[in-house]
């Protein structure tokens, strides 16, 4: 699949993103560092129907590949242990599901207006991190 999403990006602001952290369970030291930690991102397909997306940031990392349409188990940047899934939702948006310990969050990363925003969504709390093409 071609996509707009494919690329690097790096995060130009984050709204919401300390409440959302709070929200999944980071505790106070990890949300502060990770409020300042710059990241970027890079979306890659890897063939056979996977996507890549592999963040490096100032404080942690993750490179993940994500098989479309499956769960797999996912430890987060913030050390949760989640049962992940990715789907596709046209070809301008990546749905992502994490299921633990009967909590659940999804990431939405859209493309709209040449921007990558990264919508994370707890139990009401919605966090948008904006980025932009590196």
């Amino acid at each position: 699949m071609v996509s707009p999403l494919f690329g690097k990006w790096k995060v130009e602001k984050s709204e919401n993103f300390e409440e959302y952290m709070k929200k999944i369970g980071v505790n106070v030291a990890l949300r502060k560092m990770g409020a300042l930690a710059s990241s970027n991102s890079e979306i890659t397909d890897e063939g056979g129907n996977k996507v890549r997306i592999n963040t490096q940031s100032t404080f942690k990392s993750a490179n993940i590949l994500f098989p479309i349409g499956e769960e797999i188990d996912e430890e987060t940047m913030d050390g949760r242990k989640v049962k992940s899934s990715m789907v596709w939702e046209g070809s301008n948006k990546l749905h992502q599901i994490q299921l633990w310990d009967n909590r659940k969050a999804t990431q939405d990363w859209i493309y709209e207006d040449d921007k990558l925003i990264l919508k994370l969504e707890c139990e009401g709390v919605i966090c948008s991190r904006i980025h932009s093409r590196r």
